[in-house]
């Protein structure tokens, strides 16, 4: 797929230089993935996502129920017993407390580094819609979270690149860098992108342009993130831009389809529940998107 803008004309691909050994990320490498489950389908739709992660990164799947008390607790280990069979995981653990978010981010924390991947509703632009227990976890993690939309499924095509979304944001270039390092693992290209509103260009050149969503110069600034990686990068790194007169959400939407196999965005976690590089639009787009989306906190040592 050739990195292109909205008006067709190519955009720049940018190759890490073959002769930097030294300085790259270091790829991801996780303990376990874990995957929160209640005996709902919904909730055991994140398995088939998180089974594509373990087989990439060549680590264990981990199953965790959270009950708020014993009477519970003997159910949980029957379910849990054939549900690791059924999906091959290589252990389950029954958690005990009231705030379901918490003990999942504990239960990923007892062998790190961990990556918790969970099914997610994000219905709309409300945070809360993605639902307690997502939010709690995003919440309380200081390491990335897979989240699994309704639409969301493995990536089909080995050429599906890792897809980072931006606007601009003084901490774009940390989720251009978890993303390099996530698609180096996972053996594939990285896609630099951004949505910005259509917006003719000033007859006065001392005058910039005046975007309501989006960088002012749109091409020249995902150029720039991708080129301020591709020196640490071990896989190749395209941009592309998106304008759409519509919303982020719409432009995003449009972007990240069935070609790519991970949407890659960043969370503030002590300013606003998923506040992210993509605003309040976040929910709504993990909700439409038929990729997962990997969130990675921005203030993770705050």
């Amino acid at each position: 797929m050739a990195a292109t803008t909205d008006g067709g004309a190519p955009a720049r691909i940018v190759r890490p230089p073959s002769d930097r050994p030294n300085g790259r990320a270091e790829p991801v490498r996780l303990r376990r993935i874990v995957v929160p489950v209640d005996g709902s389908p919904f909730a055991e739709r994140a398995l088939p996502v998180a089974g594509w992660v373990a087989d990439a990164l060549d680590a264990p799947l981990h199953l965790v129920e959270v009950v708020d008390d014993g009477d519970g607790a003997d159910a949980a280990i029957h379910y849990l017993d054939d549900l690791a069979r059924r999906h091959n995981a290589a252990s389950w653990d029954v958690a005990r407390g009231e705030h379901p978010g918490s003990a999942i981010v504990a239960a990923s924390q007892v062998d790190p580094p961990s990556l918790v991947c969970l099914a997610t509703h994000g219905r709309d632009r409300s945070a809360a819609a993605l639902g307690s227990v997502a939010m709690q976890v995003l919440g309380h993690s200081a390491e990335p979270v897979l989240l699994v939309g309704p639409e969301a499924r493995p990536p089909s095509a080995a050429d599906a690149p890792v897809v980072v979304a931006v606007d601009g944001a003084p901490d774009d270039c940390t989720v251009v860098r978890a993303a390099t390092e996530w698609a180096s693992r996972l053996r594939r290209r990285v896609v630099v992108a951004t949505v910005a509103e259509p917006a003719p260009r000033s007859f006065r050149s001392d005058r910039p342009v005046r975007r309501a969503r989006g960088p002012a110069d749109p091409e020249a600034y995902v150029a720039r993130l991708a080129a301020d990686a591709a020196g640490a990068a071990s896989t190749a790194i395209e941009v592309r831009v998106v304008y759409d007169p519509v919303s982020v959400r719409a432009g995003v939407t449009r972007l990240v389809d069935r070609t790519a196999s991970l949407l890659v965005l960043g969370t503030h976690r002590r300013t606003r529940a998923l506040r992210a590089v993509l605003g309040s639009h976040a929910a709504r787009i993990v909700h439409d998107i038929e990729v997962p989306a990997l969130v990675v906190p921005l203030d993770a040592g705050g």
